[in-house]
């Protein structure tokens, strides 16, 4: 009597069952980045003391200001979503609203008065 071969065949269907999701973690997380000037459709030279704070939501009240450089960092923030006021003597005022659920950097640019 010869022996028989048996073949198996499993089929995994991963995709019939999503992951369970995942909760993103609170932080702390940092969010920098640089405040220019916008001259004409252009993003020129920083702009030294632009003070951002946090209007709304998650953070509220955190505040910081930009360096010589135009640099801005927020160190420890915690996850969520956010508007963050952005002002400069000179300069039209911005509130972008931010989703922060890691490290960010984020540029902006401000138009002249």
């Amino acid at each position: 009597m010869r022996p028989r071969l048996l073949v198996l065949t499993v089929v995994v269907m991963s995709a019939c069952v999503p992951p369970p999701p995942v909760a993103p973690s609170p932080g702390p997380w940092r969010f920098s980045g640089t405040v220019s000037r916008f001259e004409g459709s252009q993003v020129g030279a920083s702009i030294a003391g632009a003070e951002l704070t946090v209007v709304s939501g998650a953070n509220v009240n955190a505040r910081t200001t930009t360096d010589r450089a135009g640099r801005y960092v927020f160190t420890a923030l915690d996850t969520g979503t956010f508007t963050v006021a952005i002002a400069a003597p000179g300069y039209v005022s911005a509130t972008p609203v931010v989703a922060l659920y890691q490290d960010l950097e984020a540029n902006f640019a401000l138009k002249p008065q």
